[in-house]
């Protein structure tokens, strides 16, 4: 997941494959451009971040979500330092990337009510969805974050199990 100012993007956001030497971008905390390759080497002796190296390492061609101005993030290893959220961010876009749907789905609209909570007068708990084209599959295309509700059972038991309280009914 990425969460970018969305005042710093210009243009369509698109999520592409790309060569890993194709992908040019300063990242967050760096202080020069680097290619996908670069990074990924970098970031193999990263106390956090080699945990996500795996992911791309190996690969032909790496994710990116890029702008008209260029990259955005590397997901899932790191953001642009170009769409970085800061003290003055107004309007917040997230990006999440997973291989489960359901759980993407989820982690977003997780965030989306989150960040909204922060949100300031008539705009307090705004959201606003994107329209994801899928070019070479229509019938995919959507609408998100859904924000749709799901009422499920669950034990108490296993909450307090999870959790590691001791929650009642009442």
């Amino acid at each position: 997941m990425g969460t970018h100012d969305l005042d710093k993007i210009n243009g369509q956001i698109r999520y592409k494959a790309m060569k890993p030497e194709d992908i040019h971008f300063k990242a967050l905390k760096q202080t020069e451009d680097m290619n996908a390759a670069e990074l990924v080497e970098l970031y193999k002796n990263d106390m956090v971040m080699k945990k996500f190296v795996p992911y791309l390492e190996n690969a032909e061609r790496y994710p990116v979500f890029t702008d008209d101005d260029g990259v955005l993030s590397l997901p899932p290893l790191i953001n642009s330092d170009r769409s970085k959220i800061s003290l003055e961010t107004k309007n917040i876009f997230i990006e999440v990337t997973a291989t489960d749907h359901q759980k993407a789905k989820i982690c977003l609209a997780v965030l989306a009510a989150q960040f909204s909570g922060h949100s300031e007068g008539e705009w307090k708990h705004n959201v606003e969805q994107v329209k994801i084209t899928h070019v070479d599959a229509p019938e995919l295309n959507a609408v998100s974050p859904t924000l749709t509700y799901v009422d499920f059972d669950v034990e108490i038991a296993y909450i307090n199990s999870r959790l590691g309280i001791n929650l009642n009914a009442e």
